[in-house]
């Protein structure tokens, strides 16, 4: 499976952040991108059933991992990469034990990491996916 196949979501409040993510992911060759600042906007394309959903932990009126918790319920084979800025044991624990695939420090310098990640599986369990 190649990378413009894979479709990304990201729900981040951030919109710097979330079109610098889109950015490089697009360098990066992925094309398949949606950009969501609220739960409900991303919810109400979940039945395109992302491949990946970046997930930030602090929006606006919401905590990431009740959204991860959701989603998991919904759709537990999508694969959530879970960002925080905290740098706190406890919420990578937490999300990993809601079924994230990768927890990962926000931050922009990192988003190599964050492509590595999905590239890592790209061959592998995303294109199990994908039917």
């Amino acid at each position: 499976m190649n990378t413009a196949s894979i479709r990304i979501f990201v729900l981040d409040d951030e919109e710097i952040f979330s079109f610098s993510v889109e950015h490089y992911l697009k360098k990066a060759g992925f094309s398949d991108i949606h950009l969501f600042e609220t739960s409900e906007a991303l919810f109400d394309k979940m039945h395109e059933l992302p491949d990946v959903l970046i997930l930030d932990h602090f929006l606006k009126n919401e905590i990431g991992l009740d959204i991860l918790e959701r989603i998991k319920k919904i759709h537990p084979d999508v694969k959530v990469i879970y960002l925080s800025a905290q740098k706190t044991a406890s919420i990578a624990v937490r999300a990993l034990k809601l079924g994230a695939f990768a927890y990962q420090e926000k931050s922009i310098t990192d988003i190599q990491e964050i492509i590595g990640l999905i590239k890592s599986e790209e061959n592998t369990e995303f294109s199990t996916l994908k039917k």
